[in-house]
């Protein structure tokens, strides 16, 4: 009789924390990010070095703790920038900011669709989770975007 208790409350943990998990992972794969400020920080003749910084909006009751990122930046659909998103964690149903720069060798000049892509490396209780994100600044910060070019 015991035995059956013991394998019933295991089973009911294992399947609430089955869900938990899940929701949270549902959250965090609703992570909202904004541009909060773009700039150009060096300029040569091939290349133009950007300093980007991002707001990220975490939803869930986790916090998450993110590696370095590598994302690109892609104008009319094609790649025009790569950059790194330096480390930083992101807390449980509040906003973080993370510097990133990143280099592009076109000249942006009038707007376009503008998407940034990354695939983010949560690690959390001894896990890596990866979730993709796309994000597509608002027709104004486009705007911004294209006249720093």
């Amino acid at each position: 009789m015991k035995s059956s208790k013991k394998k019933s409350v295991i089973i009911l943990f294992l399947l609430l924390a089955s869900i938990l998990g899940y929701s949270q992972y549902q959250s965090a794969s609703e992570i909202s990010v904004n541009i909060s400020e773009n700039k150009i920080i060096n300029e040569d003749k091939n290349n133009l070095n950007y300093k980007i910084e991002l707001e990220f909006k975490n939803p869930s009751l986790v916090i998450l703790p993110v590696g370095e990122t590598k994302f690109f930046i892609f104008y009319d659909n094609q790649i025009v920038g790569k950059g790194n998103l330096e480390s930083f964690t992101l807390h449980p149903i509040s906003s973080s900011h993370s510097s990133a720069t990143f280099v592009t060798d076109q000249k942006l000049d009038e707007p376009k669709s503008v998407k940034i892509s990354a695939l983010t490396k949560y690690d959390l209780f001894g896990m890596s989770i990866e979730i993709p994100f796309d994000y597509h600044p608002t027709d104004e910060q486009t705007r911004r975007f294209i006249q720093q070019n």
